[in-house]
């Protein structure tokens, strides 16, 4: 942690110059990759720890080996590596690369390019939980669209590859061989994609899982289809009706909370056009304003002042956010949840999101660190466009 103090005292010096951003976005590179896993353990090499909290005894943390965050720190460096110095893009690169050793674990067992949260061969689930370990090859959850588009994306897939991951989000789309039932009954007939890949598993339409989806094919420039065309509709429906703002955790399940949800779109749209979403703009900023100006958490209102800067705002700085940087570190700040609830129809699954019964939380401080690093980026980006217009 020596770059830890360094850091500290470095940002709060009140002379602000362009080197010492660089120094900034060094130093938060080398803290990610300081916290990189060097060698196989309980977590492959060129993982990151994450932290899973129960959610009926916050006082129960155990680690958790998923792949989940180690591909969103791999992808969120990819997405901000072309703005870094070219020494930092090469620090940006050997983390990335490294994170690639483990990928493999995670892959589907019969050689599709699918993922898992958890690894794959042998199959796990909620490590180091001993009584859920218990159904590890019974209850064996299968591959999931989230895990396997932010893998990809930090990753350079083949056209043969895209175009077999779009075959396979069409075999699981809603109405294919089931539909949902534990959604709005306006979406119950939108044929827009589940989060999981498998067949026995009760179609789930998750908001932020769906930004991630289109965040990918376009990203890979793929032809839209009808069924990308139904997902388009169904996260512009739930925006429209402000269900991001009111069911969180009903049309998000695996996210859960509205400052999240913001994110989500906003990232999608501030890299892609997509016209019936990037009509609700004016929407969008007015929701993350208020809930930027109503946050009480730190990695919340860092999500947030992310997400207005990538939805074309200017929004004030944060205040004191990089002295508080430590916070980053220690604190176990929820981005992602995993909820038995998500999982029951209606009306079970609308009575038992408040229940914390089968509730896991789940945070990752490299993670937290790479989104510190994702919005000074951001910040030098906009600034920058901002100077050129």
């Amino acid at each position: 942690m020596k770059f830890l103090g360094y850091f500290i005292l470095l940002i709060t010096n009140p002379i602000c110059s362009y080197t010492q951003d660089t120094s900034r976005e060094t130093l938060l590179l080398q803290e990610i990759a300081n916290l990189q896993i060097q060698k196989d353990s309980f977590y492959y090499k060129g993982m990151f720890s994450t932290l899973r909290t129960n959610a009926r005894n916050s006082n129960i943390i155990e680690e958790d080996n998923n792949i989940f965050f180690t591909a969103l720190i791999a992808f969120t460096l990819q997405q901000i590596k072309e703005d870094l110095t070219p020494a930092q893009q090469i620090l940006c690169d050997s983390i990335i690369e490294k994170a690639h050793y483990a990928y493999p674990y995670f892959q589907n067992r019969k050689g599709k390019p699918t993922y898992n949260f958890w690894p794959n061969n042998p199959p796990i689930i909620f490590p180091n939980n001993r009584f859920l370990n218990l159904f590890n090859h019974l209850q064996a959850l299968p591959d999931d669209i989230d895990d396997t588009v932010i893998a990809w994306l930090s990753q350079n897939a083949s056209d043969s590859i895209v175009n077999v991951i779009h075959t396979l989000l069409m075999n699981h789309t809603n109405g294919m061989h089931k539909k949902a039932k534990n959604t709005f009954k306006a979406y119950k007939h939108i044929t827009a994609y589940s989060t999981w890949l498998g067949s026995k598993m009760p179609i789930d339409l998750d908001f932020s899982v769906l930004c991630n989806v289109l965040y990918f094919l376009c990203d890979r420039k793929v032809n839209f289809n009808k069924y990308d065309s139904a997902t388009i509709k169904l996260v512009t429906d739930m925006v429209k009706s402000n269900q991001h703002k009111t069911d969180a955790a009903y049309i998000s399940p695996h996210y859960a909370r509205t400052p999240i949800l913001l994110y989500h779109i906003a990232r999608l749209l501030g890299k892609f056009h997509i016209p019936m979403l990037d009509s609700l703009k004016p929407q969008l900023i007015k929701d993350s304003y208020e809930a930027l100006k109503n946050s009480d958490n730190m990695l919340d209102s860092l999500l947030l002042h992310t997400a207005l800067l990538r939805l074309g705002e200017t929004p004030k700085p944060l205040t004191n956010i990089f002295e508080r940087f430590s916070n980053l570190m220690n604190n176990r700040y929820i981005f992602f949840m995993a909820s038995f609830s998500s999982m029951m129809p209606n009306p079970f699954k609308k009575w038992f999101i408040p229940s914390k019964i089968i509730k896991f939380y789940y945070s990752c401080s490299a993670y937290n660190l790479s989104l510190l690093l994702e919005n000074i980026v951001e910040q030098k980006r906009h600034s920058f466009l901002k100077k050129m217009y």
